[in-house]
């Protein structure tokens, strides 16, 4: 299976690709968030913590409003709208499911490996509907996952 080369065009950040860059600061910023999670589990309930984190996260929807000049532009924004609200709905509902773990006792350094592996549904979700396909070293992946989530569980 050939690997993607990069673009000559593409944007880079700090050296990196761009895409990597981006990528990267997610893994950190996710990272500090799901120890931040556990903290705050210990001091208030499921509903208060997504109640909090849903107010967190005003501030950066005013920064996106107040940045954004495409916000009216696209084929089909009625469907898109639709998908971004249920994209919302299913998010907000794994993190109610996520700070309950947490709240109920679960550990931070078992529950946040766990709950991110959730790509692997995005990977199945991909292959049945989207017709993407996977590459024996990806199928491998998924079998490490799975794998994965057994250990942290055991």
């Amino acid at each position: 299976m050939p690997i993607e080369q990069e673009q000559p065009s593409a944007k880079r950040l700090a050296g990196l690709p761009a895409w990597l860059a981006y990528s990267l600061l997610t893994i950190l910023v996710w990272g500090a968030w799901g120890a931040l999670s556990k903290v705050a589990s210990a001091n208030v309930d499921t509903n208060t913590n997504q109640i909090f984190f849903t107010v967190g996260l005003l501030p950066l929807i005013v920064a996106v409003l107040l940045k954004s000049k495409t916000l009216r532009a696209g084929q089909n924004r009625r469907a898109g709208i639709g998908w971004a609200f249920l994209t919302g709905i299913l998010g907000g509902t794994g993190n109610l499911a996520f700070f309950q773990s947490l709240v109920i006792g679960g550990k931070a350094a078992i529950v946040i490996p766990a709950t991110g592996l959730f790509p692997l549904v995005t990977v199945l979700l991909a292959a049945v509907f989207l017709h993407e396909r996977l590459g024996n070293l990806q199928k491998v992946g998924v079998v490490l996952a799975l794998a994965a989530i057994y250990l942290l569980s055991a």
